[in-house]
């Protein structure tokens, strides 16, 4: 508890209690004379209001540069030349195979097997292309192209190869997959009747179709495939293939030549051989397409003798040495 106050603050307390009366009455008497109105108060007198110098900031001597726009980045573009375009006519008239000159032997030999069964021809037939494998690179890198040995299938009864099945007895060769089909059945047929007569066949056979193989890798019988093709007539393009056909004789036979003695074409085989080259051409039941029997001996000696390749360029000859 606080402690007791003393008497004398008992009468300071009520001295004040009566000051604050005193002072409440003055308030109300001043209320009461004024008639109740608030007392006017005047209105304050304004002021200035201090002013402050704000602080100068230096100018920038140098203006921002503004964002660039984005570059695109420049290419130059330079129009790639046109492919040249090369006449298929001129390809096959003018084609360096013929300035490659006579061809060199290889020492080539025969099969001794004979073709009396199916697998004894096949035999037959790749000695020969043994042969024509060594033969030929060495004409085909001087016409400046490459060489590649095309592949070898025999069949008998149907040959089925990219370019098609065939049933007919023929031999082919097929540019897709760059190989020789040799009909079997034909030469162990004839091998029981004149074997002579078969050995010639087969050989001249072999070479004529490597030829045709020949004439692909050198760009020759694409390009024959084009002047066909453009060819305005039929008889127009039968003319065009006798010369590509004939020209694949020659070109095989100017082979034959350069081998003739290690072979050997010689004595009866060569007899049968000149009947081969002398008795091949067109079939009176299809199209005139591989040249007459007189045009296919034509181009097949003259080959034999000189061995030379300038001597096959049949698509320069006159119709008459091709018909």
């Amino acid at each position: 508890m606080p402690p007791k106050k003393s008497a004398g603050g008992k009468i300071a307390l009520v001295f004040g209690l009566l000051a604050v009366l005193g002072a409440a009455g003055v308030f109300i008497a001043m209320k009461a004379t004024q008639g109740g109105d608030e007392p006017s108060v005047a209105q304050p007198v304004a002021t200035s209001a201090p002013t402050y110098s704000t602080p100068s900031v230096p100018v920038a001597t140098t203006s921002r540069p503004s964002i660039p726009p984005p570059t695109r980045a420049t290419t130059t573009r330079t129009t790639p030349p046109k492919p040249v375009e090369v006449d298929p006519l001129q390809v096959v008239a003018t084609h360096r195979l013929y300035k490659t000159g006579v061809m060199r032997p290889v020492n080539c030999k025969e099969s001794r097997g004979g073709l009396a069964t199916g697998s004894k021809a096949h035999a037959y037939y790749k000695a020969i292309k043994a042969c024509l494998d060594r033969a030929w690179p060495r004409q085909v890198a001087a016409s400046g192209r490459t060489f590649r040995s095309p592949g070898l299938v025999s069949w008998v009864g149907t040959a089925n190869s990219p370019c098609g099945n065939s049933d007919r007895s023929l031999s082919f060769y097929c540019p897709s997959n760059h190989t020789i089909y040799m009909d079997v059945a034909d030469d162990v047929k004839y091998w029981r009747q004149n074997q002579p007569f078969t050995r010639a066949l087969a050989t001249h056979t072999v070479a004529h179709e490597y030829a045709h193989a020949v004439q692909q890798m050198t760009g020759i019988l694409p390009a024959f495939y084009r002047v066909r093709y453009d060819a305005p007539s039929q008889a127009a393009k039968l003319l065009v293939n006798r010369r590509m056909e004939l020209q694949a004789s020659c070109l095989g036979n100017a082979f034959l030549g350069a081998n003739r003695n290690s072979y050997p074409i010689k004595g009866e085989l060569y007899r049968q051989w000149l009947w081969v080259v002398t008795q091949s051409g067109d079939v009176s039941y299809l199209p005139r397409d591989h040249g007459s029997k007189a045009s296919h001996g034509a181009w097949s000696r003259a080959a034999y003798a000189s061995r030379n390749l300038g001597k096959c360029n049949t698509f320069t000859a006159s119709p008459a040495k091709v018909s």
